[in-house]
C-alpha cells in the first residue's frame, strides 16, 4: 500500500514538473517568436509628442514596417528579448555593451523615399546606437540632396518641397476680442497661447497654411491678421547656426552626404560635416582643427564619405527637434517605415474615453 501511495505521489510530482516545463517552454518560444517578428517584420511604437502634427498625434500607436527597408542585424546582441534600454518597470539596463557587432541590413521591399515617415535611433545619446531613443520624422532629404529653408519654405534641390496640407507652422493671430475654447476646437487648433501685450492682443498658434487662409477669409469678424513667427538670427546657439547665420526658419543650403561624395577639408566643410565624419564614419584616428583634418596621422585635403545619410524634419516644423538641430541621420540608424496608426488615444483623457475612433487603422502618408 505504501509503495502504491508513494508511486502515485511521485507520479503527481513528475506530472507537475512536466506541466511547468511545458509552460516555461511555451513562454520561451512565444517570446522568441515575438522578438523575431519585432526584429524582422513590424513593431508598435507610441507617439510621445506633437512634433509630427498634424500627420501624427500624441498618443497614436503606430505600426512600423521593418521589411520595407530591410531589418537591421543586432549590433548589441547581449540584450533581453522584447526590451529596449531597461527592464520594463525598472531602471535596470536590459543589455550589456560588452560585445558590439558590425551592423548589416537585410534585403527590403523598397529604398527610402523622399517624404517617407521614418523611425530611427537618434544620433545623439549615451546608449549604443541601436538602443538609443526612437524618433519619428519625415525624410525630406535623400543622400546627395540639397536642402534649403527660406522664410519657413522648404526647398529640396532648389524646388519647393513641403507636402501639401501635411505641415504646420507657428503664427501670431491678432484678434479683435478674446476667443473661447470652442473656437479653437472647431478649427482644430491645439494649445493656443494668449498674448495680452498692449498692441499685440491675440494668440500664438500652430496650424497649417491652409487653415490660415480659411481663418483670414472666413472669419474676419474675429481676426485682424495671421502672420508667421520667425526665429531671429542668433536664437540657435550651435556653432554651425551661429557661423552661417542660420535659424530653423532660414537654413542652408546644405548638401546631404552620400556614399562616395568628396568634400574639401577646409574650414567651411569641417564646420558643416566634421561632426558627422567624427561620429559616424568609423574612423579610429581622426582629428580636426579649424581648417584641417588628420586621419591616421596624415593630413587629408579631401574626404570621401563611406555612408549614406538622410535629412529628416517633423511636420510640426516649429516644434520639432530634427536634422536642423541634431544633424544628418546615418542610414544604419534608420529602423523602418511608419505605415499605419493602429490605435489612438488622447493623453489628456483616460485611455478608453480618449480613443480617437476616426484614427483606427489610419494609413500614414
Amino acid at each position: 500500500m505504501k509503495t502504491s501511495f508513494s508511486a502515485k505521489k511521485q507520479g503527481k510530482v513528475l506530472s507537475a514538473v512536466s506541466a511547468i516545463r511545458e509552460w516555461v517552454s511555451s513562454v520561451f518560444l512565444a517570446a522568441m517568436a515575438a522578438a523575431l517578428i519585432r526584429w524582422m517584420v513590424i513593431g508598435l511604437y507610441v507617439i510621445p509628442s506633437g512634433s509630427m502634427e498634424p500627420t501624427l498625434l500624441t498618443g497614436d500607436f503606430v505600426l512600423v514596417s521593418k521589411i520595407h527597408y530591410g531589418a537591421r542585424t543586432p549590433a548589441t546582441p547581449l540584450q533581453i528579448p522584447i526590451t529596449h534600454q531597461t527592464i520594463p518597470g525598472t531602471k535596470i539596463p536590459s543589455y550589456l555593451d560588452w560585445i558590439q557587432l558590425p551592423q548589416y541590413r537585410l534585403p527590403g521591399l523598397s529604398k527610402i523615399k523622399r517624404n517617407d515617415i521614418i523611425v530611427f535611433n537618434t544620433p545623439i545619446g549615451v546608449h549604443p546606437p541601436d538602443l538609443r531613443e526612437y524618433w519619428i520624422k519625415r525624410c525630406i532629404g535623400l543622400p546627395g540632396d540639397w536642402v534649403h529653408i527660406t522664410h519657413k519654405q522648404l526647398y529640396v534641390n532648389h524646388t519647393p518641397a513641403d507636402p501639401a496640407g501635411k505641415v504646420q507652422y507657428c503664427y501670431f493671430m491678432k484678434t479683435k476680442r478674446i476667443l473661447n475654447n470652442a473656437f479653437f476646437e472647431k478649427n482644430d487648433i491645439k494649445n493656443p497661447v494668449l498674448s495680452t501685450v498692449p498692441g499685440h492682443e491675440g494668440y500664438t498658434i500652430y496650424t497649417t497654411p491652409e487653415k490660415v487662409k480659411q481663418l483670414t477669409t472666413v472669419l474676419p469678424t474675429y481676426i485682424q491678421s495671421v502672420d508667421p513667427v520667425e526665429d531671429e538670427v542668433g536664437s540657435l546657439k550651435s556653432n554651425i547656426h551661429s557661423a552661417f547665420g542660420w535659424t530653423k526658419d532660414n537654413f542652408g543650403p546644405l548638401q546631404v552626404p552620400n556614399k562616395g561624395m568628396v568634400i574639401p577639408m577646409d574650414a567651411q566643410h569641417i564646420l558643416l560635416y566634421g561632426a558627422t565624419i567624427q561620429r559616424f564614419e568609423e574612423k579610429k584616428n581622426i582629428r580636426f582643427t579649424e581648417a584641417a583634418c588628420w586621419i591616421d596621422g596624415q593630413k587629408v585635403d579631401r574626404y570621401t564619405f563611406c555612408k549614406n545619410y538622410y535629412f529628416a524634419m517633423g511636420d510640426n516644423r516649429d516644434q520639432s527637434g530634427d536634422s536642423r538641430f541634431i544633424g544628418f541621420i546615418p542610414e544604419d540608424h534608420i529602423l523602418g517605415k511608419a505605415v499605419m496608426v493602429l490605435l489612438s488615444s488622447d493623453r489628456s483623457k483616460s485611455f478608453f474615453s480618449g480613443i480617437r475612433w476616426n484614427r483606427l487603422f489610419h494609413i500614414i502618408n
